[in-house]
């Protein structure tokens, strides 16, 4: 278990060696002069302390007391109270300004590693195999890239901040033994007895952080599935029934969130009341057994009250770390589970036409550990006609377009482009020049002209847009609008009917100026008379894109020039 923790640790750290690693190491360095400047700006008054009293009573200077006299003979400096204060104040300040420094260089790196992480990580999404992604929870990504991605930057944070406070307990901690050995360990011995007692707080912050992150992955899935379903919650009425189960989750993370700031404050409380009470020991011990002198004892005592308050919040550091292993483990997964491909750039003169034929040789495809869909497919796709793939659900029809869409690759067998063989390096160019109609539509929360253009290649104008709006008869769907194409819409499906979002849907797929048309059942939850206007649509756009329909209905085989039956 050990092995596989420090193997953990040692992959995280590794975030820390990709991400700017010359800035991490100016955040260390600013660290470390802050601990040993922080001890040193304390310890400091001890000699100048005495060279007042050394001016009052006449004695000889020693030590870092004579040093400072020198140095202030040398320089003119008068030694007074003023001078002390003010130098004391310089030296104060320094240090309030490197704090400053780093805490804004600390909140850049954090920043920026968020940044860095949640885009590699929607890249790799993005760019991954459709086989892949279709098998993945939408909401477990969600919460990646919402949740866990910061909570892997506070997991880094709470390390550096970690270093810190070590840094600057060692820096105390090592004055604290100049002025007096013996005070000092029984401040560390009792700190480590401490650590050691109150370790069963870190296992459970461990157990918390887990249920934490699994209770929130409840709530979004729950909001989720309400947002999908919630024409059937209204017309069933079962709106107690998503609200039970988003209760029971909300529930979940309140009394996971109490558990944990307890656990948090419980091992501080203890810290501080023991801190109080060694403080109160020394003091009594140090004041009458009168071996410290008297500006070394009140240094001591100011160093004391700076140890333990550092021990409590290394505790509290280790605390945090082990509540975001959770949510660390989850981005790195996420990280580990998608290659990191680039994306190709093929630009506007990138894409390839179909002028003469699509032609499909000795086709197979099956998925792993199924039965073949189909096997030995060797058909010609001619251009600008309109090609049915023909037969009943579930026997191949959407995975061959798939494989015409470049999104499946076959078992075995050849597609080839006006006579160019269909792989890796022609596809990106391929899906450039296809246009592709699901079954069911999706628009984006936006206006009507954000969802016509958004995915297409370029930036058509209002005349072009309109223009491919007369073309699929959608131009009255603007109209009716008063603020036309600059109407901002939400939950479209219930602002247009299903023909309506066909055609809206269509267009906007024509806006991408295709070569090669792919319609699966695209007018399957369609009436007659909706989907014979498409229909009337597609027969027309036939002499300008090639296109490829799939559809079970044998009645619509009138509109085809050519049909593949599997």
């Amino acid at each position: 278990m050990k092995t596989k923790s420090a193997a953990f640790i040692i992959k995280t750290f590794r975030l820390f060696r990709e991400h700017n690693p010359a800035k991490l190491v100016l955040i260390f360095l600013l660290t470390l002069f802050q601990g040993v400047n922080s001890g040193f700006s304390i310890v400091l008054l001890i000699p100048l302390l005495q060279l007042l009293d050394i001016g009052k009573s006449g004695a000889s200077p020693q030590g870092p007391a004579l040093f400072f006299r020198n140095l202030a003979e040398k320089t003119g400096i008068d030694i007074t109270l003023g001078t002390i204060l003010v130098i004391y104040v310089i030296i104060l300040s320094v240090n309030a300004f490197i704090q400053y420094w780093k805490s804004i260089l600390d909140a850049r790196y954090q920043q920026s590693l968020v940044y860095n992480i949640r885009r590699r990580l929607f890249r790799k999404i993005i760019m991954a195999e459709w086989q892949t992604l279709n098998t993945r929870s939408k909401t477990n990504h969600l919460q990646v890239l919402t949740k866990e991605v910061p909570n892997l930057a506070n997991y880094i944070y709470f390390y550096l901040r970690l270093l810190t406070t070590l840094i600057i307990t060692i820096s105390y901690t090592a004055y604290a033994l100049a002025v007096s050995p013996e005070f000092t360990l029984v401040i560390i011995v009792i700190g480590g007895i401490l650590f050691l007692l109150l370790r069963k707080f870190l296992s459970r912050s461990f157990q918390l952080g887990e249920g934490f992150v699994s209770s929130y992955n409840k709530l979004l899935k729950y909001i989720d599935d309400f947002w999908q379903t919630v024409k059937i919650a209204k017309v069933h009425s079962s709106e107690d029934f998503y609200y039970d189960k988003f209760d029971e989750a909300s529930t979940s993370l309140l009394d996971l969130e109490f558990r944990m700031q307890k656990n948090y404050s419980l091992p501080q409380l203890i810290y501080r009341i023991s801190g109080i009470i060694v403080l109160v020991v020394i003091v009594y011990l140090g004041y009458n057994t009168g071996n410290i002198p008297l500006a070394s004892f009140f240094i001591l005592i100011l160093l004391f009250s700076r140890i333990f308050p550092q021990f409590v919040a290394m505790n509290t550091d280790v605390n945090m770390i082990l509540a975001n292993i959770a949510s660390v483990k989850l981005v790195m997964k996420l990280d580990e589970d998608f290659p990191d491909p680039v994306f190709v750039k093929t630009g506007k003169a990138g894409s390839i036409g179909l002028n003469k034929e699509i032609r499909l040789e000795n086709l197979s495809f099956a998925y792993p550990g199924s039965e073949p869909l189909f096997t030995d497919i060797s058909e010609v796709i001619p251009a600008n006609r309109i090609t049915a793939i023909l037969g009943e659900s579930g026997i191949g029809k959407t995975t061959l377009i798939d494989i015409l869409a470049g999104l499946q690759k076959p078992s075995s067998g050849t597609i080839k482009i006006d006579g160019r063989n269909l792989d890796e390096a022609l596809s990106p160019l391929w899906k450039k020049c296809i246009g592709y109609l699901p079954q069911d539509t999706f628009f984006i929360d936006g206006t009507l002209r954000e969802n016509l253009i958004w995915d297409s290649q370029g930036n058509p104008s209002d005349d072009e847009i309109m223009s491919v709006l007369e073309q699929v008869n959608a131009v009255y769907l603007v109209e009716r609008f008063r603020n036309g194409l600059d109407q901002f819409i939400v939950n479209y499906q219930y602002t247009f009917s299903g023909g309506e979002c066909q055609r809206l849907a269509l267009a906007r797929v024509l806006l991408r100026k295709p070569g090669l048309l792919l319609l699966d059942e695209a007018t399957a939850s369609l009436d007659a008379e909706n989907e014979a206007m498409i229909m009337e649509v597609l027969s027309r756009l036939k002499e300008e894109v090639t296109i490829v329909f799939v559809t079970h209905r044998e009645a619509l085989t009138k509109w085809f020039d050519k049909v593949i039956k599997l």
